[in-house]
């Protein structure tokens, strides 16, 4: 087993890595399969070399869902401040029709293109719109 250290704050933080963990240190790009089925992530490794990451795309969703856990609880623990979340400035706010004559689709979009999509009741988006209800 190798130790993975850090230097953060004057503190050296460690993560065991263990002889399957691919350790890598930057991400470089992703690639789609032509029939939809697969996902690559590209990553640069610790020793230099290109590496890659496929995985069925019904893995994306639990990735969709785990990431931003994942970045809230590195960054409560890097900078020791619990209310820290990862936060994102809107440029676009969407609403539109779903095929549920129930339920509308809010999308909200960055500047640099990141797009996410909830699906909302009429009650919900009404309450939205006051700050002191909680949807």
């Amino acid at each position: 087993m190798n130790d993975i250290q850090h230097e953060s704050m004057g503190a050296t933080a460690r993560l065991t890595a263990t002889p399957e963990d691919i350790v890598g240190t930057e991400l470089v790009t992703y690639d789609i399969a032509s029939d939809g089925r697969w996902f690559r992530m590209s990553f640069t490794s610790a020793d230099g070399k290109r590496g890659s990451l496929s995985l069925p795309t019904e893995c994306l969703q639990a990735l969709i869902m785990t990431l931003p856990r994942m970045m809230t609880q590195a960054l409560r623990a890097r900078h020791g401040d619990e209310s820290l979340r990862l936060i994102y400035p809107a440029e676009a706010v969407r609403i539109e029709e779903s095929r549920d004559p129930n339920r509308f689709i809010l999308t909200l979009t960055t500047p640099d293109g990141f797009a996410v999509s909830f699906s909302l009741t009429w009650q919900q988006l009404n309450a939205s719109s006051d700050p002191s209800m909680d949807i």
